[in-house]
């Protein structure tokens, strides 16, 4: 067995896009000189770095992330190797339906764009899955979606008004083939949140 981790790690210095997200923070608060141990104080959004969204970051009034049942945090999932990718590249409704045979089965887009994460101009230039595709998705009854990337207002729209959660920003991705996995993708427990940040790990058997 293999585990791969698929989470980008928080730190300071990890990007924020909008003017409206909570930049992160990390500030020491107790040192071994003075107090014998260390604490951080950790300041962060919760849609930040590799993440969870519940559907009620878009829809008010639906489910929020600790009100899934943890069972759905640990699934098989089917790897879709899409790469390379353009930018801007949709990934389209034929091609998922080309690769999606089975349902109930979670999915995991890699397209290889975890590696501009932090560039400025990632939320502009990542290929995004089609409305299209994330409609054949959410028909084919996925529990989770997960990408190398985040995803388009639409497709936050149409998956979660369906209640499946979008794990976005993995990294990684180019240690895992197409293929099945076992998918471990655990946000914080957050109280009433719309979405938290995770640890998203690939198991190999």
């Amino acid at each position: 067995m293999r585990v791969i981790d698929l989470t980008h790690p928080i730190s300071s210095e990890i990007p924020v896009y909008f003017p409206w997200h909570p930049k992160t923070e990390m500030l020491r608060t107790a040192n071994f000189k003075e107090h014998r141990c260390q604490v951080t104080r950790l300041t962060i959004g919760s849609h930040t770095g590799t993440h969870i969204d519940a559907p009620s970051h878009v829809f008010e009034g639906m489910p929020t992330i600790d009100q899934y049942d943890p069972v759905l945090w640990f699934v098989d999932a089917h790897v879709l190797d899409f790469t390379p990718r353009e930018s801007r590249q949709e990934i389209t409704e034929e091609e998922m339906r080309a690769r999606v045979k089975k349902k109930g089965v979670a999915v995991l887009v890699k397209t290889g764009w975890d590696v501009q994460f932090g560039k400025e101009d990632y939320y502009a230039s990542y290929p995004p899955i089609s409305n299209q595709a994330a409609e054949f998705l959410a028909s084919m009854e996925i529990p989770v979606l997960a990408a190398d990337t985040p995803f388009t207002l639409d497709v936050h729209y149409i998956l979660l008004k369906k209640g499946i959660p979008l794990i976005t920003n993995v990294n990684n991705t180019s240690r895992l083939k197409e293929g099945m996995i076992k998918l471990i993708a655990a946000p914080l427990l957050i109280k009433g949140s719309d979405g938290a940040p995770a640890r998203v790990l690939a198991v190999l058997e």
